[in-house]
């Protein structure tokens, strides 16, 4: 049976990050901060919150209330709603629908204390049901630099010249006074260049009164979100810059509209539009962003149909995308900085989807060397040495992509004037088609060709010609035959929900291409026929082949073409994916999971990515599972969480994951690699299997073995093996763990009604067990402070069974370790460990499982041979510990003995009852004299004997 995969699920990290879509795997997974993002990227205390179903008033928390019943170790001191709501009798239906649909009802800037760290407390937030996300308050930075080429002080305004913007004038004169926000660090309201171009909000005059009952008091003249310092944010009513280093808002200001004809200063595109200032930025910082999203919700609740953001910052979360998708919702363009990092590394707000994303061009149409660039750029801009308006009326240069996306709203100012009932996202598509082709004047090999949107602004042909189509992709959906891993050899559907957005067209046709060699096209083409202005369809299937010899996690950046050639229309679009990857998804039974390449269970990459975690019953509980191997505090090769947010990845993939076909399980894969990533090495190699059974008792666990090589030419003594794991039951923080010693099952639970059991059963036999609770709630936890050390992880390998249960109350949120241990394994040896993953209704229903999981892996997985057979002890000689590997044939009463040389009886090692299969039996001789000894087993009056040496 084939599988429908969106790729809102399986390609989410694989998409450009401008491709945002609904994230349906926003359960699985748990806060991390974005690439790049320090501490002095975010307003330190603070957090944006956003609810699913109820809108949380001011009142419903007192001061040091706690906002959860789970977060003991937070107190929450405000809540403060980021959309200031108006007055019902002022707001229409639709206005309260559209506010309603983006959750802006739901966003809350949230303060807090706490001596956890930011991601720890996010994650506290994000244990209540009723919270949609949380993330910080993020900071921003504006992007612009002062250019020192005196060549610039000649024809101070050529840009104009570049983007035809005198041509424009003859066909536009100006904006008609339509409105551009600019949501930056302030400007000069007092300019002489800028003054009468200054929005005036005459609903409400300065007088003390909330006369527009819009909730901003006496916002005549815009609104400061921030005030004097980030430190104590105090809003106010004046925008105005106290200080020249504050200009970049004025420089923005003056090059989206600066007042032109009047014998003064400079020119802008758009003459006359209305400059709504809107102050994000503190007084005493010259670059930060504090407020920028509440910024341009404030933009769009009081008209302004352009706003511009001359800003960005790596931190990219939930609250930004849902600001933009308001913004797009009431038919605003919102105009942004593609950043100035040099690179296509995601800057936000620019790599949202619906955000119009500007690249600095030089005036000779090439990329500035500083500017940012990617798909998701929309078009580019002059924006070197550019010169504009600075503080106390006076001028200057400035080169950055701040400097190109203005130019840009100036722009979309004057085509709304032109054409007053579009949308902003259809200006955007006008700005968009009628640029000019610039790659021919950039190198061809280029790191950036197609990336600087669809070439340089033309403000003459986005007046002058007549509109086209314009189709975008909104969605895209695939089927593929496995599992969605896009596997070597498979077929690939493609779906794709395309949107007109402007003129109608009755004969569009839809190719897909790749140059990627390792994706062949077999249906690239079709005919999508008519589509009406605003209509969307979803179009294909279009259908590739991954090809047989593709390596692993190859990243295919597709193309789409459209094209209507009686309309004269041709237009194109990029997105990636990744195909063959280097994990597989287990959905053959309940128990849905994922085998990886590099010992994780559920997800192959760090924090929930990559895989399915463990599912049962619409349920996840598994945030993190990672193999660990220790044999001294120093030597742990691991790939579970360190320090700082960081993971260790200490182990390096040698062989991907393989499905093994016409195996007798449901499913069978394996993968293999070893420890060479790790600082220091412990010389081991490890082939990883997983299997599955479909049918019932066995249909509700998946077992995990891990056979592990010693590959270096030395004994390697004392290893301990586990998996770590963070189990998320339901409410997380309501969970409870328990180790069950004589059945060797750990499992957990919630307090909450209904909800299922996890666990995990050890099937290797007679090794010593391991089971080490563990909880960040607890003050002397080892996660307490976050971090998670080498000498802990072996700590908790060590331990042996630390205690046999954790949680009081109403639970806690819980991770353990569980393993055996310690084996010896000579020079290119082995041995095998396995787990059962268990998942269950109760804690019978587990149990169950676990019975049926230790028979088949017995019975099955490890061939049980007819008759009774001991091995010789390895290592051997060796100091105090060794393995001895025993089979039994049936169901038997069966004994070990050690005796000296002499034949005389030293010890019973054991004499007990056991079920038939495989066993490896650890013997720990620490008390014993060097020499040379005689082990004894006996099965049902089967004797077999074998000698051993004790060393010093």
């Amino acid at each position: 049976m084939r599988n429908i995969f969106s790729i809102t699920l399986l390609l989410l990290l694989f998409i450009l990050p401008s491709f945002k879509f609904i994230d349906v795997t926003a359960d699985l997974l748990k806060y991390r901060l974005p690439k790049g993002v320090k501490s002095s990227g975010y307003l330190p205390n603070t957090l944006i919150v956003k609810f699913n179903d109820i809108a949380l008033g001011k009142t419903t928390f007192g001061s040091k209330k706690k906002l959860l019943d789970n977060t003991s170790t937070i107190v929450f001191t405000s809540i403060t709603p980021v959309y200031q709501f108006k007055k019902a009798s002022i707001q229409t239906l639709a206005e309260q629908k559209k506010i309603d649909e983006a959750g802006l009802n739901r966003i809350f800037e949230i303060r807090y204390e706490s001596k956890l760290n930011l991601e720890a407390v996010v994650n506290e937030v994000l244990k209540n049901k009723s919270v949609a996300y949380a993330e910080p308050s993020f900071i921003y930075h504006t992007f612009s630099d002062t250019p020192n080429d005196p060549d610039f002080t000649n024809d101070k305004q050529l840009y104009l010249n570049q983007v035809k913007a005198p041509e424009a004038w003859a066909v536009q004169p100006n904006a008609n006074e339509a409105v551009i926000a600019i949501v930056d660090s302030g400007s000069d309201l007092q300019h002489v260049d800028l003054t009468a171009n200054i929005y005036h909000n005459i609903k409400d005059p300065i007088n003390g009164i909330d006369d527009d009952n819009d909730g901003y008091v006496d916002n005549f003249m815009g609104w400061d979100f921030v005030g004097a310092t980030a430190s104590k944010i105090v809003e106010d009513n004046n925008p105005d810059i106290p200080a020249d280093s504050l200009d970049h808002g004025v420089h923005v200001s003056g090059l989206a509209s600066a007042v032109t004809d009047n014998g003064l200063g400079i020119a802008s595109i758009a003459k006359n539009a209305r400059l709504m200032i809107v102050k994000t930025g503190a007084d005493d910082n010259a670059s930060a962003i504090y407020k920028g999203y509440e910024g341009i919700i404030y933009a769009v609740d009081h008209g302004a149909k352009i706003i511009n953001c001359s800003w960005g910052g790596p931190g990219g979360g939930a609250y930004g995308q849902d600001v933009i998708n308001y913004a797009v919702s009431k038919g605003c363009l919102v105009v942004v900085a593609a950043g100035n990092s040099k690179t296509d590394e995601p800057i936000y707000p620019a790599a949202y989807k619906g955000a119009f994303a500007v690249a600095n061009v030089t005036s000779d149409d090439i990329k500035a060397s500083s500017s940012s660039y990617g798909y998701h750029v929309a078009i580019a801009s002059p924006g070197t040495g550019i010169y504009s308006t600075t503080n106390k009326d006076t001028y200057g240069y400035k080169s950055g992509t701040s400097m190109a996306a203005p130019i840009v709203s100036s722009a979309a100012a004057l085509v709304l004037a032109k054409n007053p009932t579009l949308s902003g996202a259809q200006i955007g598509e006008i700005l968009r088609l009628t640029a000019d082709d610039i790659y021919t004047n950039n190198p061809a090999n280029a790191p950036y060709k197609d990336q600087l949107g669809s070439g340089r602004l033309n403000v003459l042909r986005a007046i002058q010609e007549s509109q086209s189509p314009s189709i975008r992709y909104q969605n895209i959906v695939m089927e593929d035959s496995s599992n969605g891993a896009l596997s070597a050899g498979d077929t690939v559907s493609y779906y794709f929900d395309l949107k007109n957005l402007l003129l109608a067209t009755n004969n569009l046709k839809v190719t897909l291409s790749t140059a990627n060699t390792n994706v062949k096209i077999i249906e690239g083409e079709i005919n999508a026929g008519a589509f009406a202005s605003l209509e969307t369809k979803r179009v294909g299937p279009f259908k590739i082949v991954v090809a047989s010899n593709t390596p692993e996690n190859t990243t295919v950046l597709f193309q789409l073409n459209y094209s209507n050639l009686l309309a004269n229309y041709v237009a194109k679009e990029y997105f990636t994916n990744t195909v063959n990857l280097d994990y597989q998804n287990i959905t053959v039974n309940q128990l849905y999971t994922t085998i990886t390449s590099n010992g994780r269970v559920g997800y192959s990459a760090a924090n929930a990515h990559n895989g399915l975690g463990v599912l049962y019953k619409d349920f996840s509980l598994l945030y993190e599972g990672a193999l660990m191997i220790g044999i001294s505090p120093t030597q742990v090769a691991n790939n579970v969480r360190s320090a700082n947010g960081e993971t260790d990845e200490d182990f390096k993939k040698i062989k991907g994951v393989a499905r093994i076909q016409n195996s007798t399980f449901a499913y069978e894969g394996f993968s293999v690699f070893d420890d060479s990533n790790s600082k220091l090495p412990i010389g081991l190699q490890v082939k990883q299997r997983q299997l599955a059974y479909k049918t019932a008792p066995d249909d509700k666990y998946v077992i995990v073995e891990y056979d592990v090589t010693n590959t270096s030419l030395k004994p390697i003594d004392n290893i301990y093996l586990g998996l770590f794991t963070d189990w998320d039951v339901d409410e997380s923080s309501k969970n409870f763990l328990a180790y069950d010693e004589e059945k060797r099952i750990s499992y957990v639970f919630s307090s909450t009604p209904l909800s299922p059991y996890a666990g995990i059963k050890l099937l290797t036999k007679n090794v010593d067990p391991v089971f080490y609770p563990l909880s960040y709630q607890l003050g002397t936890d080892f996660l307490y402070d976050g971090n998670f050390s080498t000498a802990e992880k072996y700590e908790t390998l060590s331990h042996g069974v630390k205690s046999k249960s954790l949680g009081s109350g109403d639970g806690l949120d819980v991770m353990c370790v569980t393993g055996n241990g310690p084996f010896n394994l000579a020079a290119k040896q082995s041995f095998k460990i396995a787990f059962a993953i268990l998942v269950g209704d109760d804690l019978a229903d587990i149990e169950n499982s676990a019975s049926a999981a230790d028979e088949k892996y017995q019975q099955q997985i490890v061939p049980v041979s007819a008759k009774f057979e001991v091995s010789q002890n390895y290592p051997n000689p060796f100091k105090s510990a060794t393995n001895i590997n025993f089979n039994i044939p049936e169901d038997g009463y069966t004994s070990l003995e050690l005796f000296d040389y002499l034949g005389q009886r030293v010890q019973q090692v054991f004499a007990k009852e056991f079920k038939k299969g495989n066993y490896v039996y650890t013997l720990n001789l620490k008390n014993i004299r060097p020499g040379i000894y005689f082990y004894k087993a006996t099965f049902k009056g089967q004797v077999q004997t074998r000698k051993i040496v004790v060393l010093q």
